[in-house]
């Protein structure tokens, strides 16, 4: 359990890895080990990790990553037998890791397509999973034409080049890709893993025969998307984990 926050604080920093934080790190000199009070001792998770270093301020101190954030006591053992308690100001650290790394979905315009995520929260703070999941798509292949086309103009007007550019760019905007989470939304606490059940409509504007491209935010972590735009009607398709 946290302890109330104290003035100070000798080790400060995410659970994995925290840092000196007194200029007193001298006194780190003869620690050898670390351990959890007795009455932290059932407290759950690892143990208290010392790592030594010749220079005492680069000595580190690691909890186990879902450590919740607050202010605890950890007693280091000293080479000469006796006990020192340090203070540790555990900060917040969202992290996560997502499977696949990249989210592949494919169909026509206007067709239901579906796919799904493991996601594992590996930080020490909670993270919000809500209904929907919104990401921007563009052409692959947008900017290339786009500017392709600007050199077919025969002309040097500015404006009119201009204003063909931005054109071409805003058609190979494909709008944003709404992920609608049909399973498994809610908040994920840490050390908790769960699969996400997603579902989109693929939007009347996308080209067919046209590949398109974004970055879905999921808590900390960025997800590649690639939407993948038929040229014939066909089944449902999306590329993840099976169901």
């Amino acid at each position: 359990m946290a302890e109330q926050r104290a003035a100070t604080a000798d080790f400060v920093g995410p659970p994995r890895w925290l840092r000196v934080a007194t200029q007193d790190s001298g006194a780190f000199a003869e620690a050898c080990a670390a351990r959890w009070p007795d009455s932290q001792h059932a407290r759950g998770g690892l143990a208290p990790l010392l790592r030594r270093s010749r220079d005492p301020s680069r000595t580190r101190l690691k909890l186990d990553p879902t450590t919740v954030p607050g202010d605890y006591t950890v007693i280091l053992e000293l080479a000469n037998g006796k006990t020192r308690n340090v203070s540790v100001a555990v900060h917040p650290q969202a992290r996560a890791r997502i499977t696949p790394r990249g989210l592949t979905l494919s169909g026509t315009p206007g067709q239901v397509t579906s796919a799904r995520l493991l996601i594992e929260n590996r930080g020490n703070v909670g993270i919000d999973i809500g209904e929907v999941l919104v990401t921007g798509i563009f052409d692959d292949v947008g900017i290339e034409s786009a500017l392709a086309s600007v050199y077919r103009m025969d002309t040097h007007d500015m404006s009119a080049i201009v204003d063909n550019l931005f054109a071409h760019l805003r058609e190979a905007h494909g709008g944003l890709l709404r992920l609608r989470v049909v399973d498994g939304q809610g908040p994920l606490a840490p050390g908790e893993s769960r699969q996400l059940g997603l579902e989109t409509t693929l939007a009347s504007k996308l080209r067919r025969g046209h590949s398109y491209h974004g970055v879905l935010q999921i808590g900390p972590h960025g997800v590649g998307v690639r939407v993948r735009v038929d040229k014939a009607e066909r089944n449902n398709h999306s590329e993840g984990l099976p169901s």
